[in-house]
């Protein structure tokens, strides 16, 4: 049994990478199934892990703010995690609230409804509605296309980025881009941007279709739409909306 002891603790002095983080998260895991503060000797039972290995865990984690050590000397989860779950519910909320605005956009419209994010130097289809109409601008959600500057979800996306480029300033005073036919004589296009509730560019949400379709009336028309759409998003994500 001594013998087995041994082996095991040298094993723990190697303990590197995805070892030690597993480990790190097996306490995390055992915290949350209980529910309630717990003693190193219940983490240890709770684990199989030797009361050393904890310990040495344990100082990674609360230096990071995942666990805290109570007066009493035991051990709850830390502000970190809240913030974690936090953050997974604000990601769940986006995406919910996102395909809802995006369903009832493509109904009220009758054109395809985007919603694009920037990643570097490209544009990513993260959601999408495509049109009902029998000929229409096919994309795929997951979809990668380059930044031009010339399609209204590119503008959006390059103005609220800080880009200074021709138009850029327009955009963001206007406060959506329209593209009329510029970067696809037989596509048209408006987008917005969307915020967060610490005014964080999130992305642009874009209604697109054939350029034929897309007359005078229907432009303004779908930009109010868009822009009422967006007040809308922003106000159930937390921000301040005038």
């Amino acid at each position: 049994m001594q013998s087995n002891k041994v082996n095991v603790v040298r094993k723990e002095q190697n303990v590197k990478g995805v070892e030690s983080v597993d480990r790190a998260l097996t306490i995390l895991d055992a915290m949350a199934r209980k529910r309630a503060a717990m003693t190193l000797h219940e983490l240890s039972l709770a684990t199989n892990f030797y009361k050393s290995t904890i310990l040495r865990l344990i100082t990674s984690l609360e230096k990071f703010g995942y666990i805290r050590k109570r007066e009493d000397g035991r051990y709850v989860l830390g502000p970190a995690c809240a913030a974690l779950a936090g953050a997974q519910s604000a990601a769940f909320d986006l995406a919910g609230l996102m395909r809802a605005t995006i369903e009832r956009l493509a109904e009220t419209t009758g054109e395809t409804v985007s919603f694009y994010i920037r990643d570097g130097n490209e544009r990513v289809c993260a959601q999408r509605r495509n049109s009902t109409h029998s000929i229409r601008h096919h994309v795929e959600e997951g979809q990668r296309m380059p930044l031009e500057k010339r399609g209204s979800a590119s503008q959006v996306l390059l103005a609220f980025s800080g880009d200074d480029g021709p138009g850029m300033e327009r955009v963001r005073q206007e406060g959506y881009a329209i593209s009329l036919g510029e970067r696809d004589p037989d596509a048209a296009g408006i987008a917005v941007p969307i915020f967060d509730a610490k005014d964080q560019l999130l992305g642009a949400l874009t209604v697109s279709g054939l350029r034929s379709r897309f007359t005078f009336e229907v432009v303004d028309r779908v930009r109010d739409e868009l822009v009422a759409a967006r007040k809308e998003l922003e106000r159930n994500l937390g921000r301040s909306v005038e």
